[in-house]
């Protein structure tokens, strides 16, 4: 591939239970180095595309308050998910040979991410998502210049909003719209002119994001699924390639929905024992992914 491309994680506490597959399926996926700011031990295996940075939340509070300058002593981890946006800013000197940079999530498995990271998207596009409704910060990557690094600086009162102590969803709110700036205007022409006659969101979507954000690459992956009974996605270990219930390929499968999760109200989610993988993954044809667990 003729693009360098890399995406920053900073995540502390306690890594989840299905973290040596992520991994796995991360080093599946050579196009894009992974690097991660942690305070968890280092991983069992580890790939040449999975970076670690070792490093104490504090330290890394510090750091954000350094190249920020401001104050950031929030004490809850996940508040990180709001400063997803500024990564390209905070890290750009790390980020200096790379031509694209990206945000990610730990809740999900990688299947063939050259499915949207390859050189015919990145001739053409400045930012590749995966879904068509707004940026998906669980894995976004933007083209690595001075507009997309210092574009969250145009957040209305950004310091107020990072250094608020609940997140409030900046990444795939106002800094989405900011990346999307008509998306708004297609809202508008779903909600009185297609939605009175039955017409799908995401059609109009399909139809109105090629000519409204010519440079962003919002299309639907299916990704993030709320699993129903009988539903099943399968993980190819081989191939490292995700197929779902309806056969299609995906880029990778985002756990959004199988977990406990404010998003979404129903008792039909993962469980203490969902993780059924009792030898190495390694060792297996396939994985099988639904709302039981994995297995």
């Amino acid at each position: 591939m003729n693009y360098k491309v890399a995406q920053i994680i900073p995540y502390f506490g306690k890594w989840p239970e299905w973290i040596e597959l992520y991994f796995y399926s991360c080093g599946r996926n050579p196009m894009v180095d992974f690097i991660f700011y942690t305070d968890c031990p280092l991983p069992k295996h580890r790939y040449k595309n999975t970076i670690f940075h070792q490093c104490s939340y504090e330290d890394y509070c510090q750091l954000l308050s350094e190249k920020l300058e401001i104050s950031y002593e929030n004490p809850h981890p996940y508040k990180l998910t709001d400063l997803k946006p500024f990564i390209g800013f905070i890290h750009q000197e790390e980020l200096r040979d790379y031509d694209f940079w990206g945000m990610g999530d730990l809740d999900l498995v990688y299947g063939n991410l050259s499915m949207i990271i390859n050189d015919s998207n990145m001739d053409r596009y400045d930012v590749i998502t995966t879904h068509n409704y707004h940026i998906a910060a669980h894995c976004c990557f933007c083209r690595n210049n001075d507009y997309y690094r210092n574009l969250c600086f145009k957040i209305k009162d950004w310091k107020r909003k990072i250094t608020y102590e609940k997140p409030i969803s900046l990444d795939e709110g106002e800094w989405s719209d900011l990346v999307c700036p008509h998306i708004r205007t297609i809202r508008r022409i779903y909600k009185y002119l297609c939605r009175p006659f039955d017409i799908h969101y995401f059609k109009v979507l399909d139809v109105l994001n090629p000519i409204f954000h010519k440079k962003v690459l919002l299309h639907e992956y299916w990704t993030s699924p709320q699993p129903k009974e009988g539903e099943q996605w399968i993980y190819d270990i081989t191939s490292s390639r995700i197929t779902d219930f309806k056969k299609r390929s995906l880029p990778y499968l985002h756990f959004l929905f199988f977990k406990k999760t404010p998003w979404l109200k129903t008792e039909r989610y993962w469980h203490n024992d969902f993780w059924k993988v009792q030898e190495s993954f390694e060792q297996k044809k396939y994985l099988i992914i639904n709302i039981q667990g994995i297995s």
